[in-house]
């Protein structure tokens, strides 16, 4: 099957991996500082050349989906049934705590960032998938891969402070290599991901911890790194609530089951394969950017910055 995929990103990436039968021809991403380069050694197009390409299918790996899916059958007249709109879980990497190991390493890694922050006065709460685990479940979803957590901008200044001797930490606890990912999104400091790589010594199955800013605007609390795709009503991040999890007293929104509801619709029912247009959180309707979303990161490492 010949393809392009529509989102030179992660999620391009991990859906490339885990189809390895696919022949793609190129990716197309509405950024236009990224035309003409490559991307995972494929060349990245501007949307209004995909029509020079055979396809079969075009697959969208980008989390605007609803902007993009109109912009290529209404503007660019693409037939419905070529365009492709992936499960989360295809655009994935590995299950990481279906591993008995990794599992266990992430939930210290969870308590360790407790503790620090705590220690700090840096405040956050568990968000999105973490958050239906910990009220849900009672812990890490199985299917889940990555840890969410939100801070709002004060407390986002303070862990952006911190990050060198949170650095020096995780490295002195964990056998890992680790990097510290600052995402800025349309010049402003939106994410902290922390990473890692297996040391000669560890086996892990990798995921990221996504410690997502928010900012509460006219009644609503932003995740800035979306763009502004992504929201909720702002009660729930103004004022948070206790939540034990992990044998611990963490911080979660203010009524987080509300939120759930918000978030997911149905969320006491689990549901291992879902899309992204299934979210209820989301501005179905709302334009892409033009010229797309700028993305910068720097690491921080053990060894600075």
């Amino acid at each position: 099957m010949k393809v392009i995929l529509f989102g030179a990103s992660k999620a391009g990436e991990n859906y490339i991996s885990n189809h390895p039968n696919i022949e793609v021809l190129a990716f197309a991403d509405n950024d236009s500082a990224k035309h003409g380069s490559s991307f995972m050694g494929y060349p990245v197009i501007a949307p209004a050349d995909i029509s020079s390409y055979d396809i079969d299918n075009i697959i969208i790996t980008s989390q605007w989906i609803d902007q993009i899916h109109g912009q290529l059958t209404n503007d660019l007249r693409i037939p419905k049934a070529k365009v492709i709109v992936p499960s989360k879980q295809a655009v994935k990497a590995a299950l990481p705590f279906e591993d008995k190991r990794t599992l266990s390493f992430a939930q210290t890694l969870l308590r360790t960032l407790n503790r620090f922050c705590q220690t700090r006065d840096i405040v956050f709460c568990l968000d999105s998938g973490t958050l239906l685990g910990a009220v849900r479940d009672k812990g890490l979803i199985a299917w889940d891969d990555d840890i969410d957590l939100a801070v709002d901008k004060t407390n986002f200044a303070k862990l952006q402070s911190a990050l060198p001797e949170l650095s020096k930490v995780l490295t002195e606890q964990f056998d890992v290599d680790w990097n510290i990912v600052i995402i800025n999104v349309n010049g402003i400091d939106s994410c902290i991901n922390l990473e890692f790589a297996n040391s000669s010594t560890s086996a892990y199955v990798q995921f990221d911890v996504s410690i997502q800013c928010r900012e509460s605007l006219e009644g609503y609390s932003e995740l800035l790194s979306s763009g502004g795709l992504f929201f909720a009503p702002a009660k729930h991040f103004d004022n948070y609530e206790p939540i034990t999890f992990l044998d611990e007293t963490f911080l979660a929104p203010f009524d987080k089951e509300g939120f759930l509801t918000f978030m997911y619709g149905a969320w006491e029912t689990p549901k291992k394969t879902t899309q992204i247009t299934e979210y209820e959180n989301r501005r179905a309707s709302m334009p892409s950017p033009k010229g797309g979303i700028k993305i910068q990161k720097h690491t921080i490492t053990a060894k600075g910055i």
